[in-house]
């Protein structure tokens, strides 16, 4: 490829069992691919790695082309210059922690620094089955970046990891990414990590992916169900439009909602995130009995059912501090506001 191009272009589709698989990719930065599992994430690391093959479409890293099925090009794994950390990814069991960087590095000189950067000093001369999966996992990263990849991609990288580890193990592979200076891709389900990691989020929803969002717009606006859903969004309702173009009706609340966005024509859905709720008046008040509380480790969940709804409604989730919910639940009703540019619009 050429000189500085930071390019990963991925138009691919595979028939699989469930659904087709149709991955559009396109990104010159470092993205997290969330979906939920079984949403074709994984396989679609393993098409770009070439573990598996698609039916049809291109893959261009950095201007190389690794697949193209007019032109019948497919590169062999080992040629596409990809790193691949997946979940139980299997160093050679009878080499030792400073042979496995070894056998994959391409400048000798540079085994040492990996091997104090990812903390494996004390492990060096040990085998796989003498360390603990944390170190397994460490061992295998410093092992990919020693074969200096284009591209890296990571399966869940933090699953298999004891939690208290994981945070450890999470800075040192945020820190490699960022370092490495190629591009990455991670696999996750938990949007957090995505946050945390990626400059990028690309939702993949029953393997169909959606246009990559930076962090920021993936939390404030959603624009599918999808995208809500997996940003953490509890309260979603189907909508049906009303004579005021800023003013929609939710059926199964029996309540009208005043927004702010205009109503995009395929639009269908609202979403209210649980915390966008106040308490203390404004526009768009609800009035609502409570209909169960979960007490949480450090706030208090409300399902709330607003009084004029039918008897089969939908619930609303809030949650607030424990102090401010007890004085909620004292009262007989609870009335909830939430601004109009807080309600989300969803296709």
């Amino acid at each position: 490829g050429e000189e500085g191009v930071m390019e990963l272009t991925v138009r691919i589709k595979k028939r699989l069992h469930r659904f087709t698989l149709n991955a559009d990719i396109e990104t010159k930065s470092s993205i997290a691919l969330l979906g939920a599992s079984g949403s074709g994430k994984s396989m679609t690391l393993k098409c770009i790695a070439g573990i598996e093959k698609p039916d049809s479409g291109v893959i261009i890293l950095n201007g190389r082309t690794l697949y193209d099925s007019e032109k019948g090009i497919d590169l062999p794994p080992q040629k596409r210059k990809i790193g691949y950390l997946f979940q139980n990814y299997a160093l050679f069991p009878n080499m030792t922690v400073r042979q496995n960087i070894e056998v994959a590095a391409k400048e000798k000189n540079n085994v040492d620094k990996l091997i104090s950067d990812f903390y494996l000093n004390s492990i060096a001369n040990k085998y796989p089955d003498e360390i603990s999966g944390g170190q397994q996992q460490r061992t295998a990263l410093a092992r990919i970046i020693a074969s200096k990849p284009e591209l890296i991609l990571l399966d869940e990288p933090f699953s298999a990891i004891d939690s208290y580890l994981k945070w450890k193990l999470e800075m040192t592979v945020s820190d490699t990414i960022k370092n490495f200076g190629g591009l990455s891709i991670m696999v996750t389900h938990d949007r957090n990590e995505a946050y945390r990691n990626c400059g990028g989020i690309c939702i993949i929803n029953d393997g169909r992916t959606e246009k990559i969002l930076n962090t920021k717009e993936f939390m404030e606006c959603p624009k599918t169900v999808g995208a809500a859903r997996i940003s953490g969004c509890k309260n979603i309702y189907r909508f049906e439009k009303t004579q005021k173009e800023n003013v929609i009706f939710v059926p199964s609340l029996n309540i009208y909602l005043k927004t702010d966005e205009i109503i995009r024509e395929n639009c269908g859905y609202v979403g209210l995130r649980a915390h966008y709720f106040r308490f203390d008046g404004g526009e768009n008040e609800i009035v609502c009995e409570t209909e169960r509380i979960i007490e949480d480790v450090f706030s208090t969940i409300i399902m709330l059912k607003p009084v004029n709804c039918k008897l089969d409604s939908e619930l609303i989730r809030i949650e607030t501090d424990k102090k401010k919910a007890a004085e909620l639940i004292s009262n007989k009703l609870i009335k909830i506001y939430i601004e109009p540019k807080n309600v989300l619009l969803l296709e």
